[in-house]
């Protein structure tokens, strides 16, 4: 009997799903890389992760994906709620996406950004008078 209980017992996991359209992103856990969409990952551990998806051409999605810690997986409860539960429930996150295609950014005009590191290049340890002059 005890060994039914041991053999039956620990069944419950935790997964992850990641559906994202259009499909084949790369799917990063925790900035290692796992797998592409659709995907379906047993997670190990509670706790918070970081979720990474990117496909050429749309916008990388960065989420936070949570799995707390419930009184079920608790030392010493975990113990019971795993060997003698003959229904394990397992726990099932969904994280669906739509990813956005990427757009080209505006080119900046950098010429006063230059022309202002030059005026503090130039005016050494003490600083631009101008600047200091100019503030309110």
């Amino acid at each position: 009997m005890l060994l039914g209980l041991v053999v039956t017992g620990c069944l419950a996991e935790r997964h992850l799903v990641v559906e994202t359209t259009p499909t084949g992103a790369l799917v990063e856990l925790d900035w290692k890389p796992i797998g592409t969409t659709p995907l379906d990952i047993v997670i190990d551990h509670s706790g918070r992760l970081r979720l990474l998806v990117s496909l050429d051409g749309y916008e990388p999605v960065l989420r936070e994906v949570d799995f707390p810690s419930t009184w079920r997986n608790t030392f010493p409860i975990d113990i019971f709620t795993e060997l003698l539960n003959p229904l394990p429930k397992d726990e099932v996150q969904i994280v669906r996406l739509t990813l956005s295609p990427r757009t080209d950014a505006e080119p900046i005009d950098l010429a006063p950004i230059l022309e202002r590191a030059e005026l503090l290049r130039r005016a050494g340890p003490s600083g631009p008078r101008e600047l200091r002059e100019q503030r309110p």
